[in-house]
């Protein structure tokens, strides 16, 4: 079959299988990613979507919970809602979703049943008719003059081509936009140092009477930033029952470090659930992953799932309710926090964000803080809280290319930017517009950049999407 031919290309082409043709074909079946094939699936175009995983959601859907952040701003107004809220909703009715509690730092916080997810994401899935191709790598590319023509995929089955009018790409890592010859640049600009990655999982039996008794005692152990008096009354009161964010213990995890425990940050960030007696621990700390680096990568799942017995000694020996704490679930991959950046037709910046700039391209809102896990120390950045700000459609889309959108983690926007928009409501609302601006550009046979932003901006408000119309 020729399959020893060194032009890679060649060689995919001579191995495939199958082949099959779609109008709209999304890639990475993340929250994004599924957010993106469900608004072109519902726009009435052939959908196909491809996930190297047995299930959608990523490490939001991983089995050991999570706590989505980032529907709201500060004035208690949504600014994220169409398929993200819809599918929040939905969980919520099952019971795999506490109602949104808010927070100081954060704004907001629902956690998250992962089991309930992958469920209620398949169920939406086959409602809109999406074609999925689970456990498949997307290995390669066909493309021409700036359009991509085909992409190759590989599993169990061997290796298929895909065919379509329109590619998104929700990998996070940008690899379908780069694999056709988009630019993009890593990290922040100067170094090229990317926010810490971390792994992260689930310890349960634990004592929150303790807990909490220690956090009313010293309450400037609650959170990395400084907070008025009435705010953590506020927050200890809620505390009792509701789901909670913690940056805390620091004065503790300086103890343990000092004794020899080999704790891998300043202090333990954390999504704690009361009523389950659980919490999902986000301590580990892991610098410089590249996951288009097979060695680094190895190594840093490595690193991540090694310094969970050091924060376990942590939590068993020094943490107040932690003594009788056992480990109930870990991560099925480390969480990246960020990649790649893809040149786009415009590069959003954080005085875009702290400006609060409206653009009249506007296909997604965000309003979470700025924050950065820094790669030059162990804790986090500076607070800082930009006010509702606007995502321009003109940042899903890369320069070198025309029938490909990005969206989530690797649109084009700066380090402090994507420290903001990275939260999973925001990348949801990213997905949902490049779908749905996918679909539309697939139905009139014109190119994403041809597409007639109204025309856009018009269908993202009739499926419910809020793009300031009630901010």
């Amino acid at each position: 079959m020729g399959c020893e031919e060194k032009n890679r290309q060649t060689t995919i082409r001579l191995c495939v299988q199958e082949a099959h043709t779609y109008d709209v074909i999304v890639i990475g079946g993340g929250t994004t990613g599924f957010a993106a094939a469900i608004a072109a699936a519902r726009n009435g175009v052939r959908t196909a979507l491809v996930e190297y995983n047995s299930f959608l959601g990523g490490n939001a859907a991983n089995a050991n919970g999570m706590g989505f952040l980032g529907f709201h701003n500060k004035q208690k107004q949504f600014v994220v809602r169409g398929i993200a809220l819809e599918m929040i909703q939905r969980l919520q009715s099952l019971g795999g979703a506490s109602e949104f509690y808010f927070d100081p730092i954060t704004s907001d916080l629902v956690a998250i049943n992962g089991n309930w997810m992958k469920i209620v994401m398949m169920e939406m899935i086959a409602e809109s008719g999406v074609n999925l191709h689970l456990r498949s790598l997307a290995l390669q590319v066909q493309s021409r003059n700036k359009t991509i023509d085909a992409i190759y995929i590989v599993n169990k089955q061997g290796c298929q081509e895909l065919r379509a009018k329109a590619f998104v790409d929700a990998t996070d890592t940008a690899d379908i936009a780069v694999m056709s010859g988009a630019d993009y640049v890593v990290g922040r600009e100067g170094d090229h140092k990317v926010q810490v990655s971390s792994y992260c999982f689930r310890v349960g039996n634990l004592d929150f009477g303790e807990i909490l008794k220690y956090f009313s005692e010293h309450p400037d152990q609650i959170r990395p930033f400084n907070l008025e008096k009435h705010v953590l009354d506020d927050l200890l009161l809620q505390m009792r029952s509701a789901p909670f964010i913690t940056g805390g213990f620091a004065d503790l995890v300086a103890k343990a470090i000092e004794d020899g425990i080999d704790f891998p940050r300043d202090r333990v960030c954390g999504i704690w659930q009361p009523e389950e007696r659980e919490a999902l621990i986000v301590a580990s700390r892991v610098e410089n992953v590249d996951p288009n680096n097979v060695t680094e990568y190895s190594q840093s799942e490595k690193l991540g799932q090694l310094q969970v017995k050091e924060i376990m000694k942590f939590i068993h020996n020094y943490m107040p309710g932690g003594k009788n704490a056992r480990l109930v679930g870990t991560g099925h991959q480390i969480g990246i926090r960020e990649t790649r950046h893809i040149v786009g037709e415009y590069k959003l910046t954080v005085e875009d964000l702290l400006q609060g700039k409206r653009f009249d391209d506007v296909i997604a809102l965000g309003a979470y803080h700025v924050d950065i896990h820094s790669p030059d120390h162990t804790g986090l950045s500076p607070f800082v809280q930009p006010p509702t700000y606007t995502i321009p459609y003109r940042s899903l889309l890369p320069q070198e290319l025309d029938n490909v959108l990005v969206a989530g983690r690797c649109i084009s926007a700066t380090h402090e930017v994507e420290a903001s928009t990275r939260v999973i409501p925001i990348g949801m609302a990213l997905g949902e517009a490049a779908g749905t601006a996918a679909a539309l550009s697939a139905r009139q046979n014109t190119k994403p950049k041809s597409l007639n932003v109204r025309h856009l901006q018009e269908r993202l408000v009739q499926q419910g999407a809020e793009l300031g119309q009630n901010v």
